[in-house]
């Protein structure tokens, strides 16, 4: 009872001195909190996006991607395969397939369309030129053999004459288009995507950054191109590869690929040639590839595949400028005009939006505002913390400094006094 006594006596003898500590105690419980807000952001700061416009000198051109529709010769699928087939993603075309034979690659290259047959003997490059471009084939099973436009220099200016100028020719004649014959309509798949990458045909989360256009046969289409530039920066929830020539397409197709592969445990001529896999050799295990493949091919969801996102990309979008009959060519054909008509590109980039800078202000606001501190308070407590923690060592060195200084001036006098009596000594002397 004692102790309660004197406690509420104390408490009813200064109540302001209870209020003053209770808020004390809450500013500085607000204090800690803030400061490590404070630190957190420091640690690992927020990201603002900053856009603007370039102007640039030189303007690079995408890569572009042309898959036929249909994919596949018909007629030399169903000679090799001694049964009726439209379409290798059909059981009936491997039934009677003579595995030991013709090779399944054999299959896939004889029955798809080469770049020959494909590109019309008029097709130029970028500025009329064939050798500011390189072509690339690669084979998918869905799409067929797919051939890849890649620029070999950068464009100086922004006009139709210096951008593609692709005509290709096509199988199928224009009377046959609108027939129920074809799964699909006839024409040609357009993919725009950036140059470092690869196509395929797998849908993933890289996908995103690719471009579309149909293009129908017997037509001449104008793509106008306008160029977007993205730049992240790597934090600790979300990483992203600085290589340059690193490619998310790439990394996701190999895991994909090889997935489909082990499950089958054979590979096939549509996969990575990574896959250090034996060719399906008979009708169980072609069938077991394909289908494990359609449903990765047809399936909504991302692969989970350990790739990381670029830190640096790109995004080619396009505008269709004039779509019209195409009939300066007798064959089966379509030209095709992809060009830019400005050299600005839209720049987008993330910029870490907290520094010292504003850490130093932060905490400098919270502890004055909170606390009512000020520079030279600041200042007095640290003096009376300097002088808590290294008083004794403080009030030793004065002391000794002290008698040292005191012993200093009894030598000087002493000396005084002896200089004085020489020269006392000498006047009498003199005076004798």
């Amino acid at each position: 009872m004692g102790y309660w006594s004197e406690l509420r006596a104390w408490l009813f003898k200064d109540p302001a001195k209870i209020i003053r500590y209770l808020v004390l105690f809450v500013c500085c419980i607000i204090v800690i909190v803030q400061l490590y807000e404070c630190f957190s952001k420091l640690d690992n700061p927020p990201i603002s996006t900053h856009s603007y416009y370039n102007l640039n000198e030189t303007i690079e051109m995408p890569a572009v991607t042309i898959c036929r529709e249909p994919p596949y010769k018909e007629e030399e699928l169903k000679e090799i395969s001694g049964n009726t087939c439209t379409h290798p993603k059909y059981s009936s075309c491997w039934n009677f397939y003579p595995y030991d034979e013709v090779p399944i690659s054999e299959f896939f290259v004889n029955s798809t369309f080469n770049e020959t047959e494909t590109f019309y003997n008029k097709q130029y490059g970028l500025s009329s030129l064939k050798s500011n471009v390189e072509i690339t084939t690669s084979t998918q099973f869905y799409r067929g053999r797919c051939h890849t436009i890649r620029p070999k220099v950068a464009l100086k200016r922004a006009t139709k004459t210096s951008g593609y100028s692709i005509m290709l020719q096509h199988h199928v004649p224009k009377a046959d288009v609108d027939l129920d014959k074809y799964e699909a309509r006839p024409g040609w798949h357009l993919y725009i995507h950036d140059p470092k990458e690869n196509f395929t045909e797998v849908s993933m989360k890289a996908s995103g950054r690719v471009e579309y256009v149909f293009v129908d046969i017997d037509e001449e289409i104008e793509i106008k191109l306008q160029s977007q530039y993205f730049s992240n920066i790597p934090t600790k929830n979300q990483y992203c590869n600085k290589d340059e020539s690193y490619s998310e397409l790439k990394c996701g197709e190999k895991c994909i690929l090889q997935a489909v592969g082990e499950y089958a445990n054979c590979s096939g001529p549509w996969l990575d040639n990574d896959i250090k896999m034996e060719p399906c050799n008979s009708y169980k295990s072609i069938m077991k590839l394909i289908g494990e493949y359609s449903r990765v091919y047809e399936s909504d969801d991302d692969p989970e595949c350990d790739c990381d996102q670029p830190c640096e990309s790109r995004i080619f979008s396009t505008y269709i400028q004039n779509r019209k009959n195409f009939t300066k060519n007798v064959e089966p054909s379509s030209q095709i005009y992809i060009y830019y008509t400005t050299k600005l590109i839209s720049m987008m980039e993330e910029r870490p939006s907290y520094d010292t800078t504003q850490f130093i202000a932060d905490v400098g606001g919270s502890l004055g505002f909170l606390l009512g501190l000020s520079v030279l308070g600041l200042i007095g407590i640290l003096e009376h913390i300097t002088l808590l923690l290294c008083g004794g060592v403080i009030k030793k060195m004065q002391r000794s400094h002290e008698k040292r200084t005191k012993m200093n001036e009894e030598v000087d006098k002493g000396s005084e006094n002896s200089d004085a009596t020489v020269d006392i000594a000498t006047i009498s002397k003199e005076g004798l």
